[in-house]
């Protein structure tokens, strides 16, 4: 029993199962075929002798439940709100913050990889300050510390605009968006972004994506560094400019500041593919907004650079 702690109840029921059979077939009373109908889920008889361990069937026993654990699994929550602030009587500033994001929870043996999770995903979304906090807390400090930072800050350019004899500056709505969500899934490693929008004025408001990958074992953050063997970059670079064309129009191919593209950390996993997305004037003018490239797993499996093992449909 000391393997529940650590392969959950369902996979304890496995071990036992898998334990009989190893043991029946070392007997020579059933076939090797009878392993993979266990790991389907069909039962072999009852549990009704006393279990033992065969000598034999020890070193194999962990090796046969490994196969049969499937690839974890955590529940998905989401939090939403908004906020209006006003600034000082007079003042025709106003201030409106929106939050959605979509966060682990789970409890259990993968409640700390959950923790680790969300940690990353507040600390992108509100900063480091709010990272340890529940998911409410986080949210509420944040707004209110965001809303004593603009009234400030307005009440400020209040006395400016009356001091140089502005009696009726242009009202203006400043805002902040913060948008959370999972964005797919390959193996045991889950991809997250986190869209980041505030606009103060101006011609156009600014806006930053920040994209993660998670390994749902650990709750740690899957780099390329982790992901591809060493010294992967200038084939990876070379697979990646292969797919430009692909994801990013002629015209703003030729704003681009950069040629050809370098593969940035800032990605995330599907079932089939990794997609490198790059922000304003990263590789290229506001102009072209947040390009994204996407290149198929099988082309960098046939490359022979991945590190991790990938699935493709």
């Amino acid at each position: 029993m000391f393997f529940a702690p650590f392969l959950g109840t369902a996979n304890v029921v496995r071990i036992f199962l898998i334990n009989k059979v190893i043991n029946n077939l070392l007997d020579r009373r059933i076939g090797f075929e009878d392993i993979d109908y266990l790991c389907r889920g069909q039962h072999f008889g009852t549990m009704s002798k006393r279990f033992r361990i065969h000598p034999v069937a020890a070193g194999l026993l962990l090796i046969l439940a490994t196969n049969c654990v499937r690839s974890p699994r955590m529940d998905i929550l989401s939090y939403s709100a908004e906020q209006e602030t006003a600034s000082v009587a007079g003042c025709p500033l106003t201030h409106k913050l929106e939050i959605s994001l979509e966060y682990p929870m789970v409890k259990g043996d993968k409640g700390m990889a959950a923790t680790l999770i969300r940690r990353s995903i507040f600390e992108a979304a509100f900063g480091q300050t709010y990272d340890t906090l529940s998911v409410q807390e986080a949210a509420t400090r944040y707004a209110d510390d965001l809303a004593a930072e603009f009234k400030e800050l307005s009440a400020a350019m209040w006395r400016g605009w009356q001091k140089a004899g502005i009696a009726d500056p242009a009202a203006a709505q400043w805002s902040d968006s913060i948008e959370g969500y999972f964005a797919g899934q390959n193996g045991p490693y889950r991809s997250y972004i986190v869209n980041l929008t505030d606009y103060t004025g101006g011609a156009h408001s600014n806006s930053t994506t920040r994209a993660f990958v998670f390994d749902l074992n650990d709750g740690n953050l899957v780099t390329l560094d982790d992901l591809f063997v060493p010294d992967f970059n200038d084939i990876l670079t070379d697979i990646l400019n292969q797919h430009v064309a692909e994801s990013v129009s002629e015209e703003d191919l030729e704003a681009m500041f950069e040629s050809p593209i370098s593969p940035t950390g800032n990605y995330i996993l599907t079932s089939d593919s990794i997609t490198f997305i790059y922000n304003p004037y990263e590789i290229g003018p506001y102009s072209i907004g947040t390009p994204s490239i996407t290149v198929p797993i099988k082309e960098l499996k046939k490359a022979g650079i991945l590190a991790k093992k990938l699935k493709t449909k």
